[in-house]
């Protein structure tokens, strides 16, 4: 039999996918030509394939699309932004999903409308949908849409269902753990999640839809008193979430309209569903008729009509109903142990179309017939048409539903959702050449899949992580991705990034909407340090950058400066805004309003500057000049020294003429550094040690990476200029 399922890898490339990739060669090995890889990427990323979000274990997102890779365990991730696909570990990916996660059976089938499918699960929890072509020797084949023809052994099945009324799975406790937020007493083992200390809870933020059903199995060590709450565990009272609804002081509650909760408990040996507010609620109480320390239901609830079911074995124990006058619709459960030690050893989370399930008790092991009757016996043998139960044959398409009564336990390794609801499960070998995902699965079965047909992948990585202190944060539409900067100069672009995870440096090929937030340098000291040179001045230009530094003198031909950024430079006076030469009581234009008003007798010679003092003080004025010991000013056409010590900041006052503001310099990229440097610059490199770009006003900047906050591409906020413009006080009224 082992020979007869390596022989039956799929030959599947006619499929019109395989056409599509088989030109899509996702990496480039020529260094430098970046025309060249701008195409591939561009193919990669066109708008008729699927989006998908990608999820890192370090918390790390990027939005792109999914390509096979060519070392074993990786995948890849395209994004417009960079110039190369992103190479990740499986081992490293947490999940991608598509924004609609879950594959559209009869939307994407392109099957011939005649054709019976059915749903095959095995005990290693993967699924293959398609037409049977033989069931002979223990042996199934089976004809799929998106991986071709597949062979598997008989006595691997654990259920067989027709496509329609196959459960759609959104998430499960084995893949999804990374949603779960615990608090100390809470922590996931082999068998699932653990809750071993009284009054503790988990959030599991699962993205709840409007109706869906949830498959749990819990086990108690002793007298359990367990909670699960459909939202938060806000305890600010009825309706917001997991707080506990006390009514022995009667009603806490004017209106019976309040925020409806939603809870199951089970106490003891019963079980309670309760809907309720401060005010009204509807209860069903039932005791659990098998072992009283495990709880194994099948909830269903629609958030829309307020209604919430309890299934045990295929029986309807409980129902209760209330009504929203406007619904709250949830998106998160909260697990509250409140007892003894409880294992969640299953909490299946699926889609529900809202019709209520039949209420019977049904067998281990039974076969159910669309028209309803059931037979105690499972299928052994079939063909495309029909399928053999007991000594009976039935026709393909009569068969609802046949379980085998066998356990799933998830195999190792990665899980790929395909679009025809397939569930594949298995390891990652590569690509082949067609640009295919080649998967091993746990028997050895080699299957190749083609990336578009995948709307959810979830990798080989348990539970998030904290990502490493010393990593940088790239931030773009879309991307929340951790890692460094790197030199791009070996690709033909500006900058690169190698992310935390991933297997590859790529080049940021990007022009606007990317911020790089820098990590704070290890050094305890380099706070204070930043604070004493902020302090020790800064220079402000009428577009808003910002330069620290010392303050050398004014004088008719400019402003210097001294600056460990660009060291000596001369600024031209129409270019500045401020400059401060130390700390001072900080003056706004909103604070002091009459420091900008233009009296009448000023008209002809108005002030151009102001000086701060230390302590806030003011004088408006026409400066002359500031050197090292004195500033000279004109106040009422007489000229006053100041001692260079009074001063704290000099601003610039009605810089615009006429009010039109002075156009800002254009730039590519804007830095800000630690020591409150803002500068926009017209070009950079980057040679992972310095940043060195050009300025308009202050030329050649070098800014080595510890000092790096921030990095922003593209061209500067207009909100960050600053304008102290005079206002002509209101003329008087005048009388004939």
């Amino acid at each position: 039999m082992n020979d007869k399922l390596q022989e039956a890898a799929p030959a599947g490339l006619s499929h019109p996918a395989w056409e599509r990739w088989s030109f899509a060669r996702p990496r480039q090995r020529s260094v430098g030509i970046i025309a060249l890889l701008s195409i591939c990427c561009a193919v990669l990323c066109r708008a008729d394939e699927p989006t998908m979000r990608f999820l890192m274990a370090d918390g790390s997102t990027v939005e792109g699309t999914l390509s096979a890779a060519e070392a074993e365990g990786t995948v890849q991730i395209n994004n417009p932004r960079f110039t190369q696909p992103i190479v990740v570990s499986t081992d490293h990916l947490l999940e991608a999903r598509r924004p609609s996660a879950e594959p559209d059976v009869a939307a994407d089938s392109t099957d011939d409308a005649g054709a019976t499918r059915v749903a095959f699960e095995l005990n290693d929890r993967s699924r293959y949908v398609g037409e049977v072509v033989t069931w002979q020797d223990d042996v199934i084949t089976l004809e799929t849409e998106s991986v071709g023809r597949v062979s598997f052994g008989s006595e691997r099945v654990v259920r067989i269902m027709d496509v329609n009324k196959m459960p759609r799975p959104i998430a499960s406790l084995a893949d999804s753990r990374f949603r779960y937020r615990r608090e100390a007493g809470w922590e996931f083992n082999d068998q699932g999640l653990f809750g071993a200390t009284a009054q503790t809870a988990t959030v599991a933020d699962l993205d709840l839809p409007d109706r869906f059903r949830i498959r749990i199995d819990v086990t108690c060590q002793g007298t359990p008193d367990f909670e699960l709450i459909l939202g938060d565990r806000s305890t600010g009272g009825a309706g917001q979430g997991g707080g506990r609804i006390d009514r022995r002081g009667g009603s806490l509650s004017r209106l019976p309209t309040e925020t409806l909760v939603t809870r199951i408990e089970w106490f003891d040996n019963s079980v309670s569903l309760v809907r309720s507010n401060a005010s009204v609620s509807d209860a069903a109480v039932f005791d659990l008729t098998d072992a009283i320390d495990r709880l194994t239901l099948d909830l269903y609830a629609d958030q829309t009509s307020g209604r919430l079911l309890a299934y045990h074995e295929g029986v309807k124990r409980g129902e209760v109903s209330l009504v929203d006058d406007q619904p709250v619709l949830r998106r998160e459960l909260t697990l509250i142990n409140r007892g003894a030690p409880v294992q969640v050893t299953q909490l299946e989370l699926l889609q529900w179309d809202g019709r209520v399930p039949e209420s019977r008790l049904l067998p281990d092991r039974y076969t159910l017939l669309h028209d309803g009757s059931i037979v105690e016996q499972v299928a052994r043998q079939g063909d495309a048409d029909r399928i053999r139960v007991g000594d009976a044959w039935y026709p393909i398409q009569d068969l609802a539903w046949v379980e085998f009564g066998g356990e799933t336990v998830a195999a190792v390794g990665c899980e790929l959702v395909l679009r025809d609801g397939c569930r594949l499960r298995g390891e990652v070998q590569g690509r082949d050449t067609a640009g295919a995902i080649v998967l091993r699965d746990s028997t050895g079965v080699r299957l190749v899949v083609a990336p578009p047909s995948v709307v959810r992948c979830v990798g080989r990585a348990d539970d998030d992580t904290a990502p490493a202190g010393d990593a940088s944060e790239l931030r773009a539409d879309g991307i929340r991705l951790w890692g460094r900067l790197l030199d791009g100069s070996g690709t033909g672009t500006t900058f690169g990034w190698r992310a935390a995870l991933a297997e590859n440096d790529v080049p940021i090929t990007a022009d606007d909407g990317v911020t790089i937030l820098f990590a704070s340098p290890s050094d305890v000291n380099a706070d204070v340090e930043s604070a004493s040179e902020r302090d020790h001045g800064l220079l402000t230009l009428v577009g808003g950058d910002q330069l620290p530094g010392e303050l050398i003198s004014i004088q008719s031909d400019g402003v210097r400066f001294r600056s460990v950024v660009c060291n000596e430079i001369r600024v031209p006076l129409v270019d500045v805004s401020r400059v401060e030469t130390g700390p001072a009581v900080k003056v706004e234009p909103t604070d002091l309003p009459w420091l900008t008003s233009l009296p009448r007798r000023m008209v002809d010679s108005p002030p151009t500057h102001l000086l701060v003092s230390p302590d806030g003080d003011a004088l408006r004025g026409r400066l002359l000049s500031l050197d090292q010991q004195d500033v000279r000013i004109e106040v009422r056409d007489r000229t006053r020294r100041i001692d260079r010590t009074g001063v704290a900041a000099v601003i610039w006052l009605g810089q615009a003429e006429n009010g039109a503001e002075k156009e800002t310099p254009s730039c590519r990229y804007v830095i800000t550094t630690r020591d409150g440097a803002r500068l926009g610059l017209q070009t950079a490199t980057f040679d992972g040690y310095v940043l060195q770009g050009a300025h308009q006003s202050f030329g050649d900047c070098r800014i080595p990476v510890d000092l790096l906050q921030r990095l922003s591409f593209g061209p500067r906020e207009t909100s960050r200029q600053e304008r102290w413009e005079l206002v002509p006080v209101k003329q008087p009224k005048t009388f004939q």
